[in-house]
């Protein structure tokens, strides 16, 4: 049994119930007749009949053995068969459906051997024909356009389905095979093979006399484009050569000869209508080339005798073409070609006098040699170079996906590309393309799944199956492991030399021969071809081997649980495990334990979208509420790695409403109140200070004394109220240094900085800050160790230490960049911050495009740094003169503006308004009510205190002035000349300006200092 991509036609007769009032010989003798045309027509074009049953027929294409190109062959099929129905009576029609879409096959079962709701659907569309229709599913409409003609969308209702079912009215056949490209893609990485094809041409014409090249190559890897390319070229050359071009059929009757049939049509300029009596005045004296088109011009002549005057004739016919100018023969899909067609070419390449070049295509399976004077060239996909240029005028997102997907196979990109189209994820806007996000799963076109079902179907059964089993395990594979899987030995040289497996010379499991499957879409090809149930039987039976082997898979434990977790997924448990209960309940054990084990690793690794992953397919396999508490936690602690707020929250809200257990509870108030407050600048809204206060109060309520929970909930209420005093930091602090626990020792210290920097004790901040130092030793976690170096930034800034800022910045960066897209973010602009606090706004506007980029990155998870940064960068533009792009930046942050920020987000736009000279902004921004909660309060109070000091001073408002700036004149500090300008300015005190301007300057302050 297996699960295919296939084509299903439905033919019913029409006024056959009439045919009762016959004789019922008579009418036992038309339906004999009737059965046998239909499927004589059926199995002419390739499809299989499926069965007779009263009067109708059901046929499959592309099942049991998979064919490329089966939708094209059903519905050619489908007109042949109305077509023969007059033969049979003139009173009698058909009605047919065609419809494509996943099948099961089992030629073993005793009634129909294709079953599947696309069969079901065929049979409505067939229900819904009107007498002499032909109604074709959207699918199949899909998978060959452009070489049918399809009359208008409609709908039909079936039963059994919620929706309509989309179908069209077939017409008439308008091409051989459906064309390819409909988004031709530019010709790029084959100037050698050109180079070949068209030295091979120079010497048919240098020496005078036939060259063939033989263009070999996997399926869609551009044999025919480099085909047309040479045609291109050769129509450019001063002695005018001319090309003729015919292609092998893969189905129909009389197609032995069919490219000869085409290079007649075009070198006779017949056109495919042509009456017999006009074939035969063009054909003259070679009368006997009329056998390839359709014509009985063999009279009595043995087959042999015809055959030989046949060839002659042909060899003559070319003999006086290549006599007027040099002649290109395209043969196409050669790997079609019947063995009269090979004997011909070869004799044609022997024995005719002149310059000619045939140039034949195929796939590397061709076992024809071609005899002598042959060039062979063999296309391999596009290297990364070329597959990027292939698709260089795509959205960046696009072009990403095209590349990893089609791996260099243009007619991979071309079909994909297609599909995008249809599927409305990509569209074209005049010359340029534009695309929307791309979905979760993009489905393998039918087209490209055809081409690699149909030759994993070519393959021998054992092989067959190894490459089925090998698509199990993944891209990667280990002969042990496959052979364990199918419980027989496989010929893996085979697989090699048909081109679908690589041997890897490196193996990760020890004494095992290691391969790789070449292309990723031949793992989904195989792969989709096994039933469910007996997939899972796989996944599980692999997870077993691996763990019984040594190996050096550094993974091995996502390996294991994506494994164990496919074996058991719960949509297929009931078609693989049924009536074996304790198998599966050992397997769900297994998946779930492997699962949590991998998300754990990933954490780690900082690969959170896969821990992620991992961990929402482990829930629905939890068999206790402690079992979902846990996986929920989890979750929720990997989404605050992130700074995912909101799903955070989700997470360990749904953990609390699980739990019933009051210390579990009390834990989870501790870690959502924690994280809040560690990372309270990620919500679109600020949250509420109760609600963190609330979580911290439940907390303290529910957790032991001198616990880590406690520990943490003191510090996320010392983060989250700075300014309620140290009280809560210092007994967190007591507590960690009791449990001898570096990264909550690191949190604390630093939670004891934040609360001094709130109350004004700037130097004290300092040093906790910079003490956190002393712990990085111990501390392995990135998250953490970039913390550790930017928290001391605002304390250099405060004592002047600006290259040690800098440095520590830096420093931040280089750990934050291996890390998230918020991490990253948080590496730039921090770096604008420091460069904000000492006037550097030219290194501000020099980092504007990486800043931009890293917004675009991080969207998916708020930030206050996003708006905040982005006016920053529209602060240095408008400094420099650059009004408009100041505005476009502004109007940036905007869209991505986040609520309840206070001062956080107002002070460059107080920076803005300045740079702007609109007084009237200014005032109204220094109105605005600010936040009394979050650790932002601390970071920015430079930045804000700074900006409040100039904003006065530009509204001479001398009482706001003096209440912000006496405070800072005790010492010398990064404030007291900002304090003194602004003093000097309202005052009229020109000594204070000119102490203010000495301190800029002594502080290597130099724009400030010029600006005073």
């Amino acid at each position: 049994m297996e699960r295919k991509v296939a084509t299903v036609l439905f033919a019913d007769l029409v006024g056959s119930t009439g045919l009762g009032e016959d004789d019922p010989e008579r009418t036992r003798a038309l339906l004999d007749r009737f059965f046998a045309a239909m499927a004589a027509e059926v199995e002419r074009h390739g499809g299989t009949v499926e069965k007779f049953a009263g009067d109708a027929v059901m046929a499959a294409f592309g099942a049991p053995a998979a064919l490329e190109d089966h939708a094209e062959r059903a519905l050619a099929a489908a007109l042949a068969m109305r077509a023969r129905l007059p033969e049979l009576s003139p009173a009698l029609e058909l009605r047919i459906g065609v419809n494509t879409g996943e099948v099961v096959v089992d030629e073993r079962a005793h009634s129909s051997f294709v079953t599947g709701d696309a069969v079901n659907v065929c049979a409505r569309l067939e229900q819904n024909a009107q007498p002499g229709e032909i109604l074709v599913g959207e699918r199949t409409v899909q998978a060959a356009r452009g070489a049918f003609d399809f009359g208008p969308a409609a709908e039909i209702e079936a039963k059994g389905k919620s929706e309509p079912v989309p179908c069209r009215r077939l017409g008439a056949a308008i091409a051989m095979t459906r064309p390819r490209g409909r988004f031709r893609r530019p010709f790029v990485g084959r100037a050698r093979e050109l180079d070949l094809l068209v030295e091979s041409y120079e010497r048919a014409v240098r020496e005078g006399r036939p060259q063939l090249a033989l263009v070999l190559g996997d399926a869609g890897v551009g044999k025919s484009r480099l085909a047309a390319e040479l045609g291109d070229l050769l129509a450019q050359r001063p002695e005018r050569p001319a090309l003729r071009v015919g292609r092998c059929l893969s189905y129909g009757s009389a197609i032995t000869y069919w490219p000869v049939r085409e290079v007649l049509q075009e070198q006779l300029g017949l056109g495919e209508g042509a009456s017999g009596d006009e074939i035969a005045a063009r054909l003259g004296q070679r009368a006997i080339l009329g056998l390839a088109l359709g014509l009985d011009v063999g009279g009595d002549l043995h087959p042999l005798a015809a055959r030989d005057r046949f060839h002659d004739a042909w060899i003559d016919l070319l003999d006086e073409a290549v006599a007027e100018a040099p002649l290109a023969l395209l043969v196409e899909d050669m790997h079609w070609a019947e063995e009269p067609l090979l004997a011909l070419l070869e004799r044609t390449v022997r024995e005719v006098h002149g310059p000619l070049l045939v140039v034949a295509t195929a796939r590397p399976d061709l076992t024809w040699s071609g005899g002598r004077s042959v060039t062979s060239v063999e296309l391999e996909p596009l290297g990364g170079e070329s597959a990027a240029e292939l698709v260089a005028d795509l959205p960046s997102t696009i072009r990403t996906f095209l590349i990893e997907r089609a791996e260099g196979n243009p007619f991979f990109v071309e079909e994909l590309i297609e599909s995008l189209v249809d599927t409305g994820v990509l569209r074209r806007d005049g010359e340029r393309w534009e695309a929307i996000e791309l979905p979760d799963r993009v489905a393998t076109p039918d087209s490209v799944r055809g081409v690699l079902a149909a030759r994993i179907d070519l393959l021998p059964a054992r092989e067959k199956a190894a490459l089925q089993a090998a698509a199990v395990i993944g891209r990667t594979f280990w002969e042990g492991a496959v052979r364990e899987l199918i419980a027989d030995d496989a010929d893996f040289a085979l697989l090699q030399e048909r081109e679908f497996v690589r041997h890897s010379r490196d193996s990760r499991i020890e004494d095992e021969r290691e391969h790789t499957i070449k292309h990723a879409l031949t793992v989904e090809a195989a792969y989709s071809g096994i039933p469910r149930a007996r997939r899972a039987h796989l996944h599980a039976a692999f997870a077993d081997w691996v763990l019984s082997r040594p190996h050096r898979i550094g993974a091995v434990s996502a390996l294991v649980a994506h494994h164990y977790a496919e074996a058991v997924r719960p949509e297929d448990v009931d078609l693989a495990w049924t009536g074996r209960d304790e198998e599966l309940a050992d397997y769900r054990a297994k998946a779930f334990e492997w699962l949590r084990r991998a998300a754990e690793r990933a954490t780690r690794r900082y690969e959170l979208a896969d821990a992620l992953s991992l961990l929402e397919r482990a829930l629905p396999l939890a068999r206790t509420t402690e079992e979902r508490v846990g996986v929920l936690r989890e979750t929720g602690r990997v989404h605050a790695l992130n700074f995912a707020g909101e799903p955070f929250w989700l997470a360990m809200q749904a953990a609390i409403d699980e739990t019933d257990d009051d210390r579990v509870r009390g834990e989870l108030y501790a870690e959502i109140a924690y994280e809040s407050a560690l990372r309270s600048g990620i919500w679109k809204e600020m949250p509420r200070a109760e609600t963190v206060d609330d979580w911290v109060a439940r907390a303290l309520a529910s957790t032991p004394p001198n616990s880590r929970p406690r520990a943490m909930a003191l510090i996320a209420r010392s983060r989250w109220r700075p300014q309620a005093g140290p009280e809560a930091a210092i007994e967190a602090s007591r507590i960690a240094e009791q449990l001898d626990d570096a990264a909550l020792r690191s949190a604390a210290w630093d939670a004891r900085g934040i609360v001094a920097f709130v109350a004004g004790e700037y130097d004290h901040g300092r040093a906790w800050s910079e003490r956190r130092f002393e712990l990085l030793d111990q501390i392995s976690d990135p998250d953490i160790r970039a913390d550790i170096h930017s928290a001391p930034i605002s304390g250099c800034i405060w004592s002047g230490r600006f290259g040690e800022a800098r440095r520590l910045a830096r420093a931040h960066d280089a750990i934050a960049a291996k890390l998230t897209p918020h991490h990253r973010l948080h590496g730039v602009a921090i770096e604008l911050e420091v460069e904000e606090l000492l006037g550097r706004w030219d290194v501000v506007g020099a980092l504007q495009e990486r800043l931009e980029h890293a917004v675009e990155e991080n969207l998916e998870t708020p930030c206050v740094r996003n708006p905040r940064s982005l006016l920053l960068c529209a602060v240095a533009r408008e400094l420099d003169g650059a009004a408009a792009a100041a505005r476009a930046l502004e109007e940036r942050a905007q869209e991505l503006w986040m609520e309840g920020y206070g001062t956080t987000l107002d002070t460059p736009r107080v920076r803005l308004a300045l740079a702007r000279g609109d007084l009237d902004e200014v005032e109204r921004l220094l109105s605005l009510p600010d936040t009394r909660h979050g650790w932002h309060r601390g970071w920015f109070v430079f930045a804000n205190v700074s900006a409040r000091l100039d904003a006065f001073a530009a509204l001479d408002s001398a009482e706001d002035v003096e209440r912000e700036a006496v405070p800072h004149l005790r010492r010398r500090n990064y404030l007291r000349p900002f304090a003194l300008r602004a003093l000097g300015r309202v005052r009229r005190d020109d000594a204070f300006v000119a102490r203010a301007r000495e301190e800029f300057r002594s502080f290597g302050l130099e724009r400030e200092a010029a600006s005073t």
